[in-house]
């Protein structure tokens, strides 16, 4: 494998990262859709499995940020190391 195709091989991952991080974000406004239609639908439940089911939907948001840095990040370091490459 030549340099060019190292190089090529990257910005392949960092395209494939790039969808990943679009359906990640598709997945979260749905989500979030969900998670308000869940408020709603239970508000004022005292049963237990609602109540955790809506608190793993609220914490999504945040696993979704974390995600979605960690995307940029690994996109970020592959063109610092294809600059690198020169």
């Amino acid at each position: 494998m030549n340099l060019d195709e190292v190089k090529a091989t990257i910005r392949s991952g960092n395209d494939s990262a790039e969808h990943g991080k679009r359906t990640l974000q598709e997945a979260a406004e749905q989500a979030a859709a969900a998670e308000q239609l869940a408020q709603l639908t239970i508000h004022s439940s005292q049963d237990e499995d609602a109540r955790a089911g809506l608190a793993i939907l609220e914490s999504l948001g945040r696993e979704v940020e974390l995600t979605m840095r960690r995307f940029d990040a690994a996109t970020a370091q592959a063109d610092a190391y294809i600059a690198a490459l020169g």
